[in-house]
């Protein structure tokens, strides 16, 4: 899973000799596991939708983290987020091992919210392109697309892609790890906001006009007269 941002993951302080082994080590993590997932999801035809973008997702890391960004966050509670978040696949399929036999029904429902998530995570990466990155990084301030309504569009859609696999699966443990990722998405959202707002002047406007992770109430305002 990549970092989501209004600029390109975005990113904090940091610096110093340690920051590009930094940046290799935990965005190298971060594609290694996409790739762990996209070969995973490769013998099951249904899945491929999801193995195309998570692919999309590893190589738009790999561009990203040959360019220079203008800030990195690289503070211990930054780094922990990102890199937690990387290997969450694999703490996943550790912690709640398959096979899952569950209802038609609920892998139905499950199915369909994982591919609501999956529309706003490609819409969300079409945006970012480049600029995304696993660490909080500051490229460039990004407020088109999905950003135009909220700053995470893309942690939203890996919360509501993990909320599906809850529905589907249905362990106790699964969920005690969702509540485990929410609070590290807020984590890394809150050193990408903190990266942003030092590197780019207009990101504090940008903070009082759209919601962290929901829509404020204008912003809806505004969709629903469009329509």
């Amino acid at each position: 899973m990549g970092c989501d941002v209004p600029s390109a993951h975005e990113g904090h302080g940091g610096g110093g000799e340690l920051t590009p082994l930094v940046r290799f080590g935990v965005q190298g993590t971060a594609i290694a596991v996409l790739l762990w997932n996209v070969a995973r999801m490769m013998w099951t035809p249904i899945f491929w939708p999801f193995a195309a973008v998570l692919l999309m997702e590893a190589v738009w890391l790999g561009f990203s983290l040959r360019k220079t960004p203008r800030r990195v966050d690289t503070t211990g509670s930054s780094v922990l987020a990102s890199s937690g978040i990387a290997v969450y696949p694999v703490l996943i399929t550790w912690v709640v091992p398959g096979p899952y036999i569950e209802p038609t029904w609920r892998f139905a429902v499950s199915y369909g919210v994982q591919l609501v998530a999956l529309a706003l995570e490609l819409w969300a990466l079409l945006s970012l392109r480049g600029a995304l990155t696993q660490l909080p990084e500051a490229h460039s301030l990004i407020q088109t697309g999905p950003y135009r309504y909220v700053r995470h569009p893309l942690y939203v859609a890996y919360i509501i892609a993990f909320l599906g696999s809850c529905m589907g699966v249905w362990r106790v443990s699964l969920w005690i790890l969702f509540v485990i990722f929410v609070i590290l998405e807020w984590m890394r959202a809150r050193a990408e906001e903190r990266v942003l707002s030092k590197t780019f002047s207009a990101y504090r406007s940008y903070q009082t006009q759209t919601g962290m992770f929901i829509p404020r109430w204008r912003t809806l305002r505004e969709v629903l007269r469009g329509v």
